[in-house]
């Protein structure tokens, strides 16, 4: 501020001896003219040019009156001839020059008299004698230039007053406009005058506010919390508040004068901050000077090191570069934030413990559960008396409500690491809900109760959503519905609102029970939370189920609302967006799927480490009528697969040695007699765990233990419907046999020629180097093959083509040579089936 008000000072004096200097040269001009105006001048124009007439009147009077009289000697007459000459030559050089160089006319006269004064020199300047005929000459001259120098003195006197005239003008205009300006500057000069002492006036109001706030400065300074330290370039320590003797332990006037590295800064970190002044003052540029606030360590006068916030200025004024530290003591608040972490770490311990507790009993309760449902399973095959099957029956349903607890505690660690993920497909909305309500029914007879459904026919269409999310929540709701209501009906009431793109579903569920009051019905929702019986309702056994359905719920974007009057009973509403596929007519329940009926014996082998699970499914597997193969463990399968081919592999997951996952992988890249064999995944976890790797792996299809017979058997049922495609085979025959009923034979094998012959060619240019640097090369050509060996019905070759398309898409191509032997291995065999096939009679 102060050196603003500097720079203003010096602009205004300088304006102003700029204006007095302008007023000065004005002034002199002024004077200078009227000087010359006032003062006679002895080259007067008027003057010189009268004075020429006159002179030739003299001398034209006394030539006469020598010849009359002859009383003038020559040098008389030559002296009156110069003072002629003299008289000539001063109207041609004085002003009068000037004067007769305007005007054309008297520039003619004066040039018409340069002959006489030719003339009148020769005779002057003649040493001889003046004659008679000399001065009769000169008289004759003389008096014929007398009328034309008598017209140069009247038309100089004319011409001379004119000028005359024209410089009074010029000087009273000139005096106008010097006595404007002179006005103008001075009440310039008031202005600045004016504005300076404002200037000084405003000056000491700021002088004054900057004293008041020096002193406000001072005390805040003073009252801080934060320690301030000032410093100069030397690092000597000129200002030390109240603050910073309470946060070191030194005095005021013991830091006054010392420097900063001989007092709080610790030992160890001396020579960087010596180091970092001397750069900031040689470069300028900053590293922890105006960087914002950096946590260091400081020393206190006892000699404690302790933890501190410090925030480092810079300023400059007259005496050099000054610095200035604010520092804070956070010792009390780094003990805080330790507290908190260790606080967070111990919650995040006990969260993983929690998750990894409910992950591992998962694992640990399904694998015996796989063998005693499995055990079950087989048990309910043989004969067993009335009473023994209904012990088989408890024990599965019980078997059944175990698995139940675990999936929910195993839905409900997901939920909460944020790893549930959502499987929607399309799927019938009517023939789920009743299916589900098929399933449910005989629970609710047991207990005398009516299951009703009432669907809205604006939702009898195809939805695509995860109907197996859908479908978990509403078996909980319902069958909570059943299990807490004594008597009377159970309603599962579906409609929605369709939107343009979206239809909103709702799923009422209501049932006669004994209600709950409003300020529980919220807690219901809550995780490992029951209600006592004396409250209205019957305690449930895991306290989950509720909460699950309600975030899984809301993982779809959807929710779970709850209305419910003590003693008339309770509704919970499923609301959940779906996106709308073809409506379809509402045709009742669908139809059940018939039972594909075995007809080959199929080579499966069973990859478990559990001795107990590995038995069970042995024995299921056998009671189908199937030839089983055991392995405990992923080596082990390695070279059981290596010595033969199998139809089917049930491989486990989680397996010591070698996984699952690993050992389908070898398979899949092996050049071995299983390389496109179907491999069914099983484990004790969840599917979602490791669905993304096993299907990267080549697996063809996942299952979470335990596996039912039923299910056992939908798996089998696969391999069989498609004729033993999957069971050596290498065509498949109604793909061949419709090729060759549309095409001819002829046509047929000449496609099928063409085929093997640009998959030979495929294979050689692979096997030369073709695409090792076009990985995208290989991919498109891959999977031309493949769709090729998919229309003939090739499914092993196509699964092998696919592998060698995903493996190129990754974008580097792994050594193809064991790939490429089973796709010569395989195209081989299926060449051979192919001209088999195409030489069959009709």
């Amino acid at each position: 501020m102060k050196l603003n008000s500097e720079k203003y000072r010096l602009v205004i004096l300088a304006g102003l001896g700029l204006l007095s200097l302008l007023l000065v040269l004005m002034v002199t001009n002024l004077l200078s003219q009227l000087r010359d105006l006032s003062t006679a001048q002895g080259d007067s124009t008027q003057w010189s040019i009268s004075q020429l007439d006159t002179e030739f009147a003299n001398l034209n009077a006394d030539l006469s009156d020598q010849l009359a009289t002859g009383r003038f000697s020559d040098e008389e007459l030559k002296l009156r001839i110069d003072i002629t000459l003299s008289r000539l030559d001063i109207v041609n050089s004085g002003r009068a020059a000037l004067l007769i160089g305007e005007n054309a006319e008297l520039s003619s006269l004066i040039r018409a008299l340069g002959q006489f004064e030719a003339q009148a020199i020769s005779i002057s300047d003649s040493s001889t004698p003046l004659t008679n005929d000399h001065i009769s000459e000169l008289l004759v001259s003389v008096t014929d230039l007398r009328p034309n120098v008598r017209k140069i003195a009247l038309l100089g006197l004319s011409l001379s007053a004119e000028k005359s005239q024209q410089r009074r003008a010029l000087f009273a205009e000139q005096l106008k406009r010097t006595g404007s300006i002179a006005i103008v500057l001075l009440v310039l000069m008031g202005a600045l005058l004016m504005l300076l002492d404002r200037m000084f006036r405003q000056a000491a109001v700021n002088d004054a506010a900057l004293q008041s706030s020096a002193k406000l400065l001072s005390s805040t300074v003073t009252a801080s919390l934060d320690g301030i330290v000032t410093a100069n370039s030397e690092g000597e320590i000129i200002d030390f508040n109240l603050s910073a003797e309470k946060v070191f332990g030194w005095s005021r006037s013991e830091m006054i004068g010392k420097t900063m590295e001989e007092t709080f800064i610790p030992h160890h970190m001396r020579d960087a901050h010596h180091n970092g002044m001397r750069r900031y003052l040689e470069t300028g540029k900053p590293r922890v000077v105006d960087a914002g606030r950096v946590e260091l360590s400081a020393l206190r006068k006892s000699g404690e090191e302790f933890p501190v916030e410090l925030n480092i200025t810079a300023t400059e004024d007259e005496d050099g570069t000054k610095f200035i530290a604010y520092i804070r003591d956070i010792s009390e608040r780094k003990i805080a934030e330790q507290e908190l972490v260790d606080a967070r770490d111990r919650a995040e311990k006990t969260d993983k413990a929690k998750s990894q507790f409910l992950t591992l009993m998962s694992h640990e309760m399904r694998t015996p559960l796989n063998g005693i449902m499995g055990v079950l399973d087989l048990l309910k095959t043989t004969k067993l008396s009335p009473a023994q099957e209904r012990y088989a029956d408890i024990a599965l349903a019980s078997s059944e409500i175990l698995l139940e607890h675990t999936n929910e505690a195993l839905d409900i660690t997901r939920i909460e690491t944020g790893n549930l993920k959502l499987a929607p497909q399309q799927f019938d909305l009517p023939e789920m809900v009743n299916g589900l309500v098929d399933v449910l029914e005989p629970l609710a007879r047991e207990k005398n109760l009516d299951l009703n459904v009432e669907l809205d026919d604006l939702i009898c269409i195809d939805f695509y959503g995860d109907s197996n999310r859908i479908r978990q929540i509403l078996t909980n709701l319902i069958g909570n519905a059943i299990k807490f209501s004594g008597s009377g009906e159970i309603t599962v009431q579906v409609g929605g609102i369709h939107g343009p793109e979206h239809s909103s579903v709702k799923f009422k569920v209501s049932d006669t029970g004994p209600g709950i009051a409003p300020e529980h019905q919220e807690q219901v929702f809550d995780d490992f939370v029951a209600l006592a019986p004396s409250e209205g309702r019957q305690s449930r056994g895991d306290g989950l189920g509720l909460a699950i359905s309600r975030k899984i719920a809301r993982r779809m974007d959807g929710d779970i609302s709850l209305n419910s009057e003590v003693g008339i009973g309770s509704t919970f509403t499923l609301t959940v967006p779906l996106q709308r596929r073809e409506e379809v007519p509402n045709s009742g329940p669908a139809e059940q799927e018939p039972v594909v009926s075995f007809t080959s014996s199929c080579k499966v082998l069973v990859v478990e480490d559990n001795s107990i699970n590995r038995k069970v499914l042995s024995d299921m597997l056998e009671g189908m009528g199937h030839h089983v193969t055991q392995a405990i463990n992923g080596a082990d399968c390695i070279e059981k697969a290596a010595l033969e081919e199998f139809d089917a592999i049930i491989m486990d997951i989680s397996m010591p040695i070698m996984n699952g996952i690993e050992a389908t992988r070898r398979l899949r890249h092996d050049n071995g007699p299983n390389a496109a064999t179907r491999i069914v995944g099983l484990t004790a976890h969840g599917r979602e765990e490791y669905r993304e790797e096993a299907e990267q792996a080549g697996m063809n299809r996942f299952h979470t233990k335990p596996i039912r017979l039923d299910a056992l058997r939908t798996i089998i049922a696969e391999l069989s419907s498609t004729d033993n495609v999957l069971l050596g085979s290498s065509t498949h025959p109604d793909a061949l046999g419709e090729m060759r009923n549309t095409l001819g034979a002829e046509k047929a094998s000449a496609v099928g020629k063409q085929f093997f012959d640009e998959l030979k060619e495929f294979d050689a240019q692979a096997r030369d180097g073709a695409f090792d640097a076009e990985p995208l090369t290989l991919a498109e050509v891959a999977h031309k093959m493949k769709g090729a060996a998919s229309l003939f019905g090739f499914e092993k070759l196509e699964i092998m083509l696919q592998e060698i398309e995903h493996d190129a898409r990754l974008g580097s191509i792994p050594d193809l040579s064991a790939q490429l032997e089973s796709v010569e291995n395989l195209a081989r065999k299926a060449e051979a089936d192919f001209d088999k096939r195409m030489s069959a009679p009709l």
